[in-house]
């Protein structure tokens, strides 16, 4: 998401650090998270910063989020029999991590930012150094969860 207005990288990162229990980690942490992270290029001056307080991160959240995170936990229950529950993305899609990445790039103003995790309220945030209404981009776990809602299964091993 690029961003037109200018505000300084440092000042948002204070509050994100102070106001949303955000804490910086380094490129490489970031990378080691996950083995699909290998494919981000991340710049120079990207700064990436984790929330991991998951009672807080719940605080955050609407009843539309928390519901679809309900419907994310019962779907991984009952179709894996041994959820690796410290995996980036099992901690992502049921709401106890949210990875934001900031991006600059002339390392002192606001560039651009990235997402991941279930959080309209943290988007919303960054979204207000925005001039323009901008459009949120589809994660592809919002169509799976919309699709599990009407999943009823069947045959001689559901009953």
């Amino acid at each position: 998401m690029t961003i037109k207005n200018k505000y300084k990288i440092n000042d948002i990162s204070k509050y994100l650090c102070d106001e949303f229990k955000a804490h910086e980690i380094t490129r490489e942490e970031f990378l080691n998270l996950s083995e699909n992270h290998s494919t981000i290029q991340l710049n120079d001056n990207s700064r990436v910063y984790k929330i991991i307080d998951s009672n807080f991160i719940q605080s955050l959240l609407s009843e539309k989020e928390k519901a679809e995170i309900q419907i994310t936990i019962d779907h991984f229950n009952k179709i894996y029999d041994d959820i690796e529950y410290s995996s980036y993305e099992y901690q992502i899609s049921t709401g106890n991590l949210i990875i934001i990445i900031l991006e600059s790039t002339d390392k002192d103003m606001l560039s651009s930012f990235t997402i991941d995790g279930i959080g309209d309220f943290v988007f919303n945030y960054l979204s207000k150094f925005i001039d323009d209404d901008i459009e949120k981009s589809e994660n592809p776990l919002d169509e799976v969860i919309e699709e599990l809602k009407y999943f009823k299964p069947y045959g001689k091993y559901f009953k």
